[in-house]
């Protein structure tokens, strides 16, 4: 990792402040100890007792695995060559089945009446591929739509769902300028190529193709400024965010692809490769990170709308230290603060590795929203996979940064989940609730008194 003069280093793009002067952990570990005393003192010992398990089949994978390899000159851990083993064992029984299967997967083909084929769509098109196994285009998909075509793109739904419920129907003629439903075969790049052949793009009054998927919230505000930041003259394919998870690319759910882009040998090749072979290993490693590198092969520059380096720079590394200090004078015992602090500590940690391992669309969300920009995944709202800290905030962070109401997305969320929204918006401050037993609304006053620093 480069260092620099000015006490910063870098990592994935983004500059950050070292922070050997901090010597304090957060929360505290997990332990044998700690975990026999929270069996001994839980009220739910069934959870308690297969925590312990847990923690014992972890600690018995960990400690088996707990040596190098050397292959050739290099050294790799036992645990990364037995997953990329797996990863690429998986790949192979599926290629199989996407060589021998059709990219074209195509149902129903309808276009918007009144127009010929050549007048169907104008310089810019948005490719909108959805999934949703009843066939409902819910009302976050159906404003994401209409703000692309208020935006002057004439957009394509192709929905993988193989059916679409009549009232969606009704809806999509009306913003649409052609609807694909297909077979739910290729998740969404086998989407994309299959709309590009079935309909001819890039056609020769094409100038930028959007491809873009449902898996977002929002735009919770226009979306004609982030449209407006895109600029074909300073990088040929745009993406909202970047990431350098894996290998560097841009996050493949907003792409914004120049006429350099789309008319180039390296867009046909890349495109041609696209089979629907069903691993989402073999479509995360060769579609959406393969994507962003073969464009960079062919020649094209590519740029983030929000890239890293403005999320991360010198003033919001310098919040997320204080949100940590303030941590510290409470001694933990402000469920609030204590839950935004856990995500500070993983994203400077995550930034001070040489790989950076953050995702910048759930890891980064609420330095996104900050910036403007007007989405947040659906997987982090409906089920938080990585079990970030302080997205129970997310309704405060957008109406103050965006000036928008999110209530009734709230609440739609909320009656999704159910019983499951605690542990999902805010799994860390749930757990530290039921130690501490009192409302985060009514914290008691930090403490300030002298702490011994623990390495």
């Amino acid at each position: 990792m480069p260092s620099f003069a000015n006490g910063h280093t870098v990592s994935g793009g983004v500059f950050v402040r070292d922070r050997r002067d901090r010597t304090h952990v957060l929360g505290e570990a997990i332990t044998w100890r700690l975990l026999l005393r929270r069996f001994r003192t839980s009220q739910d010992r069934w959870t308690a007792a297969k925590n312990l398990s847990r923690h014992a089949v972890r600690a018995v994978v960990v400690r088996a695995l707990s040596f190098n390899v050397r292959i050739g000159e290099s050294i790799v851990p036992a645990y990364s060559l037995i997953r990329e083993t797996y990863v690429q064992t998986k790949i192979a029984f599926s290629m199989p089945l996407g060589l021998f299967r059709s990219p074209h997967q195509v149902l129903e083909h309808w276009s918007a009446p009144g127009k010929s084929p050549e007048q169907l769509f104008g310089e810019k098109v948005a490719l909108f591929v959805h999934f949703d196994a009843g066939g409902h285009v819910a009302p976050a998909a159906r404003d994401f739509i209409a703000s692309l075509g208020e935006a002057g793109l004439d957009v394509v739904f192709v929905t993988n769902s193989e059916h679409i419920l009549e009232e969606a129907r009704a809806f999509l003629e009306q913003h649409c300028a052609a609807i694909l439903i297909r077979r739910n075969i290729g998740y969404d790049f086998g989407a994309w190529r299959d709309a590009l052949d079935t309909l001819g793009l890039p056609r020769p009054e094409t100038r930028a193709i959007f491809l873009v998927n449902d898996s977002l919230y929002g735009p919770f505000s226009d979306l004609k400024p982030i449209l407006g930041a895109i600029d074909f003259e300073r990088a040929d394919l745009w993406g909202a965010t970047e990431s350098w998870q894996h290998r560097y690319h841009l996050q493949s759910f907003f792409l914004g692809c120049g006429e350099a882009v789309i008319r180039s040998q390296a867009w046909r090749e890349f495109w041609r490769s696209v089979r629907p072979i069903p691993c989402k290993d073999w479509i995360i490693r060769h579609c959406e990170i393969g994507f962003t590198r073969a464009m960079a092969r062919g020649g094209a520059r590519c740029a983030a709308i929000f890239p890293s380096a403005s999320l991360l720079d010198e003033r919001e590394i310098e919040r997320l230290e204080r949100v940590i200090d303030e941590d510290h004078e409470w001694g933990g015992q402000n469920a609030k603060v204590h839950a935004e602090a856990i995500h500070a500590d993983h994203i400077l940690r995550c930034t001070q590795r040489p790989t950076n391992l953050l995702n910048p669309s759930v890891d980064l969300w609420r330095q996104l929203i900050q910036a403007g920009y007007p989405f947040l995944k659906r997987e982090l709202l409906l089920r938080n996979p990585t079990r970030v800290a302080d997205v129970f905030e997310w309704e405060e962070v957008v109406t103050k940064a965006l000036n928008v109401d999110p209530q009734p997305l709230a609440e739609e969320i909320r009656r999704s989940l159910g019983e499951r929204l605690p542990a999902v918006w805010s799994p860390r401050m749930k757990a530290q609730m039921d130690q501490l037993g009192q409302a985060t609304d009514t914290p008691t006053q930090p403490s300030r008194r002298s702490t011994t620093h623990v390495g």
